[in-house]
């Protein structure tokens, strides 16, 4: 090889890289730092890394790298790589200073062109390749015209396609890769030895920064992986003459393909060139298709082209990164499928008669020698959907006459030719000219609201029948009535929206639906809706009757309210100086007889300042009555007594009910009492009910599936005395 000046050399490695810093610099925004770059004194320099591979035969190591940078690669081809070999065990010697050795005397390098023509023959391919790499002539004619730029990237890209030639050489062929200077083989090993290599690039640091990649090898005989074998190989057809033969990427470079027509005996190449694996991108899913393009994310694949008739068998040769041939692979036979149409019939003539049947005639310019008959289908629409109307008809029939075409209606006919591989051609399709007088079915999936401000919102189910011009909507006021055609107009839509008075006295209004289609033809109604009118008349109060009150309790009475649909009673209580009403007790109708007042009994704590009262009630639409019939009280309050109290609960038998169990010890010639009180989900706590003196028990069936209700008792002994409360108990009633 001549010798070239250190200013010819710079000024490859300029052009090298500087494509890689105009590409860092368009970058620097959005790219993370290289965390191995060398700083210095002046500015942060990339680390242009290098890939290292190696692989022992047991009787020797071989060793592959290949840099990342394609001016790396051209400046490494002057300046060359060393390789350094850790000594082992069995090396090193007493008095020993150097644990390391250079396996070779003088750097790798590329062979000159005149030594490869020395030493390898002129059909090796590979070799050639590799030359033609390196010493080639240049394609590249620089104009004056065409910048400083585009020189720098012109030459950058034919330097990159170089390197991507000589990396490929060096993958098919060992020969190449020697030739290169990318390949070492060190055959000064041991069986059984653990060796540590160190690759490193000689080109200087202040023309570029390299690592030195250390790897370890165990010296024993090569054993092919299961990741370096030729998986299985799979074949999809994806046209009538062509078929996908495809089998996973894995650790292998390159493959080449093989088919057989008898079996294995005779092999022919399917390609010249070596297959490759690779990521797929827009281009090749707009070449090749969907179902290719997704198969090569995963694959490696080829198309072929095959004839129908004809089983085929392949076979897959493939090579690694040392140039080894994997064993070969074959793959089931296969056999291409026949998915070309039959010729398209011609739909000639549709004749209908009394608008009871219609008679089909249709022709072929060519009977195919595989159909296997006729199919006719009918579509309420000349793009379809088509339903079949007829079984398989034998492939000399050319005629067929409908006796149901009155009850089809007007639409469409279409004949499909189909074949005995089930592929199918199909005429176009013609109308049949009955007259349709059969009316739609009725409507179904009505649903309708009517919210606060009057306004309805009313939607059902499209007709199936595909000649459905639009629906009318009628409404009643009473089921008995007649009912009223609601829209103007026939509404092509499956919604409806309108209004209806706000002050009404019936609970429902009623509705339903028509349909009609092209002919004119109305449907029976749908099934009628009832729908609720929102009520919004708020509910009669209930009216004050009385109220006592005691040094501990104040007891109110209340007429229920008049209105039908009550849902709920609210009492309510707070201080003077609070701001909000606490609701105390929720009552509910059916806890009620039908003339029964409203009595609830207190026992607040005793305060300086007076107590409010006041009821609410609410009904079925959570309209309320307001709040009313305040009422004030006060409280002096009473001397409180520690008696010990103890109290159970537990369900009875059948769930339903809750069993209180109390006592108390407490002597008195005086009258006493005591009150239990109840609060359910962690609500406010409420007098639920009194005992008398040597009461013991009481049951509280007023509860319902999932609450959780606590109790409590407290003994009253006379005026201005009481007791504390117990201890609460819970009881969740499932």
């Amino acid at each position: 090889m001549k010798k070239i000046s250190n200013s010819i050399l710079m000024m490859v490695m300029l052009l090298g890289f500087l494509m890689t810093g105009i590409q860092l610099k368009a970058q620097e925004d959005t790219t993370v730092p290289d965390t191995n770059a060398v700083v210095n004194d002046e500015f942060d320099r990339p680390m242009y890394d290098f890939t290292v591979v190696a692989r022992s035969y047991g009787d020797s190591v071989v060793l592959r790298w290949a840099p990342q940078n394609a001016g790396v690669w051209l400046s490494a081809n002057y300046y060359g790589w060393n390789i350094i070999r850790d000594k082992s065990e069995s090396e090193i010697k007493d008095g020993d200073t150097v644990f390391t050795k250079v396996l070779n005397p003088q750097p790798i390098k590329p062979l000159t062109l005149e030594e490869m023509m020395q030493r390898y023959d002129s059909t090796n391919l590979y070799v050639g390749a590799a030359a033609q790499a390196l010493y080639g002539p240049s394609h590249f004619d620089p104009k004056e015209s065409d910048g400083f730029e585009n020189f720098v990237f012109r030459r950058e890209q034919e330097q990159t396609q170089r390197q991507a030639m000589a990396y490929m050489a060096a993958e098919m062929s060992k020969d190449a890769a020697d030739a290169l200077g990318l390949r070492f083989v060190d055959k000064d090993v041991k069986k059984g030895e653990t060796y540590t290599y160190r690759v490193e690039c000689l080109v200087p640091e202040e023309m570029a920064l390299t690592p030195i990649n250390i790897v370890d090898v165990l010296c024993v005989p090569f054993v092919r992986s299961l990741d370096e074998q030729i998986p299985p190989i799979e074949i999809y057809q994806n046209g009538p003459f062509t078929a996908f033969i495809y089998w996973n990427k894995n650790k292998l470079s390159g493959y080449y393909l093989e088919r057989s027509t008898d079996n294995g005996r005779r092999w022919e190449a399917v390609n010249t060139t070596p297959i490759y694996g690779y990521t797929p991108d827009e281009e090749t899913y707009e070449g090749l298709g969907h179902d290719i393009a997704r198969l090569l994310e995963d694959n490696v694949g080829y198309i072929d082209s095959l004839k129908l008739g004809v089983k085929y068998v392949y076979r897959v040769k493939a090579f690694d990164a040392f140039g080894d041939f994997a064993p070969e692979r074959k793959s089931e036979p296969f056999e291409m499928v026949d998915i070309i149409p039959p010729t398209i019939p011609v739909l000639d003539a549709i004749v209908p008669e009394n608008n009871e049947v219609c008679t089909l005639d249709w022709y072929m310019d060519k009977q195919d020698d595989d159909l296997k008959g006729f199919v006719i289908a009918f579509s309420d629409d000349p793009g379809g959907p088509w339903d079949k109307i007829t079984d398989l008809l034998p492939a000399k029939t050319r005629q067929w006459v409908d006796k149901k075409a009155h009850d089809r209606g007007r639409g469409y006919y279409r004949v499909f030719a189909v074949d005995n591989n089930n592929n199918f051609s199909f005429s176009l399709s013609q109308i049949n000219n009955i007259e349709d007088d059969v009316p739609p079915t009725p409507p179904t999936g009505l649903v309708a609201v009517v919210d606060t401000t009057g306004a309805v919102f009313m939607q059902w189910h499209r007709n199936p029948e595909k000649d459905v011009l639009g629906y009318r909507v009628y409404f009643a006021n009473q089921i008995d009535h007649d009912f009223i055609q609601k829209t103007g107009r026939r509404i092509s839509d499956t919604v409806f929206t309108d209004t209806i008075t706000r002050k009404t006295l019936t609970k429902n209004i009623y509705f339903y639906v028509v349909a009609e289609d092209n002919s004119h033809n109305f449907s029976k109604p749908s099934d009628t809706l009832a729908v609720p009118v929102p009520d919004i008349i708020p509910p009669g109060i209930a009216v004050l009757q009385d109220y006592t009150q005691t040094n501990e309790s104040v007891t109110f009475t209340w007429l229920q309210s008049t209105s039908e649909d009550v849902a709920y009673y609210y009492i309510y209580r707070k201080l003077d100086n609070e701001a909000q009403w606490k609701c105390v007790r929720i009552i509910k109708p059916e806890e009620l007889k039908p003339d029964e007042m409203i009595v609830f009994t207190d026992y607040p704590e005793p305060s300086s300042k007076n107590y409010n009262y006041c009821i609410e009630v609410l009904d079925d639409g959570k309209l309320s009555s307001g709040k009313t019939g305040q009422t004030t009280v006060r409280f002096r309050g009473a001397s409180v007594i520690e008696i010990p109290l103890t109290l159970k609960a537990s369900m009875n038998k059948n769930k339903t009910c809750v069993n209180l169990e109390f006592s108390y010890e407490y002597k008195s010639k005086n009258s006493y009492y005591g009150v239990i009180y109840k609060s359910v989900d962690d609500g406010p706590a409420y007098a639920l009910s009194s005992f008398q003196r040597g009461e013991t028990t009481y049951t509280d069936c007023h509860v319902q599936q999932g609450q959780k209700v606590t109790y409590s008792i407290q003994m009253f002994l006379g005026t201005g005395k009481r007791s504390q409360k117990s201890k609460e108990v819970t009881v969740n009633v499932k």
